[in-house]
């Protein structure tokens, strides 16, 4: 029977070592677990900021600025620096309520502010003087122009990827095409080699190679640079970020496209979907010269689920999808018979001319074979 023995440490200068040595472990996991989220942070979340001020244009110090998540109720508060500035950077995308607060002014409350991802989001705030208690709510659209970054590009929200018309397997980058820049996309290579049916597409006049497409900024490249390897269903995507040009460094290096796709979360309220997509033959036209169509069934069955696990704290979100796909083409083809296949053609009802006789560059004055079944002989 085998023995485990714990060996003690010899003398005090061992137990130092030792005890040094797990501090810088320790230290070294600790690092190495914050590094990919503050990675992640950068890539998938967004900034808010603005500058705060009163009545006659004066910036107002020290203000209490709330963002409120209106579908998790997770708050953020920061204060307004000595300029009347604020900034909340890597801010998970959602729809945010703004509110501003500080003693001799009015509480300032903005509503319905959508924050997308890989944005600077700008919502600038004039405080009314008046008593902390009284509030001034106000609904404003979001500013056209993106004045505090350079990047160039489209943000596809939920609604929009959603509710427009998809082309192959409902594939969200056929919404590429609204993107500014994009060419039409297409599908690459066989059914066997692209199996997930990605989408290709050149923007600004590069190479599809060089375009890179990530989900949560996560590679979702095959190796080869060629086709991607996931293409997450319509209903489990939150938004689509499309940046064209003068990308932010954290995305590294893409030469032409950065797409990055950002999942739905879970909220405070619980929520789900099914849905199914079917193509079968029985539905479909036969060709004019096929007496019959070849059999097809596509079914696309999935769902999505979501909610709360801690209220305002904890959520949770998952999404399921299965295809299957059953195809037969019809071909409409000629086939030698079996006796045309030793060279006699005698059941062609065609005339065989002899190829010896008339001109061998036009074929002028050609006679007919004297033997069809045996066409080759002079």
């Amino acid at each position: 029977m085998s023995r485990l023995r714990l060996i003690p440490l010899a003398g005090k200068e061992d137990r130092v070592l030792f005890k040094r040595s797990a501090i810088f472990l320790v230290a070294v996991g600790v690092v190495l677990c914050l590094i990919p989220s503050l990675l992640h942070a950068q890539v998938v979340n967004a900034t808010l900021l603005g500058t705060v001020t009163d009545a006659s244009g004066a910036v107002v110090a020290n203000a209490r600025v709330t963002a409120s998540e209106q579908n998790t109720g997770i708050s953020h508060v920061t204060e307004t620096n000595g300029s009347g500035n604020y900034v909340f950077p890597d801010m998970p995308p959602g729809i945010y309520t703004i509110t501003v607060e500080v003693s001799g002014f009015k509480k300032d409350t903005r509503k319905d502010i959508a924050l997308l991802v890989n944005t600077s989001q700008r919502v600038d705030v004039q405080l009314q003087p008046g008593d902390v208690t009284e509030t001034v709510e106000v609904t404003a659209a979001a500013p056209m122009l993106q004045t505090d970054r350079s990047d160039t590009g489209r943000n596809l929200d939920s609604a929009l990827v959603q509710a427009l018309p998809l082309s192959t397997n409902r594939n969200y980058q056929s919404l590429l095409n609204l993107v500014p820049g994009v060419a039409y996309t297409t599908i690459q290579h066989s059914q066997f080699f692209n199996a997930s049916s990605s989408l290709q597409t050149e923007v600004n006049g590069g190479a599809r190679e060089v375009n890179n497409y990530m989900i949560e900024g996560i590679d979702d490249n095959e190796r080869t640079g060629l086709l991607q390897v996931i293409i997450p269903p319509i209903e489990a995507i939150q938004t689509v970020d499309v940046s064209t040009s003068n990308h932010d460094v954290v995305f590294g290096r893409s030469a032409g496209a950065v797409t990055n796709v950002i999942l739905k979360s879970g909220t405070n309220d619980w929520h789900g979907s099914a849905y199914e997509f079917l193509q079968n033959s029985s539905f479909d036209a036969r060709s004019f010269f096929n007496p019959s169509v070849g059999h097809l069934a596509y079914n696309y069955v999935g769902g999505t689920v979501g909610g709360p696990i801690r209220k305002n704290k904890l959520f949770i979100f998952g999404d399921f999808l299965r295809s299957s796909d059953h195809e037969a083409l019809p071909n409409l083809v000629t086939i030698p018979s079996a006796l045309s296949r030793t060279g006699n053609l005698s059941e062609n009802s065609n005339k065989v001319y002899d190829p010896t006789t008339g001109d061998p560059s036009t074929g002028i004055g050609r006679t007919h074979s004297a033997e069809p079944h045996r066409p080759n002989l002079a």
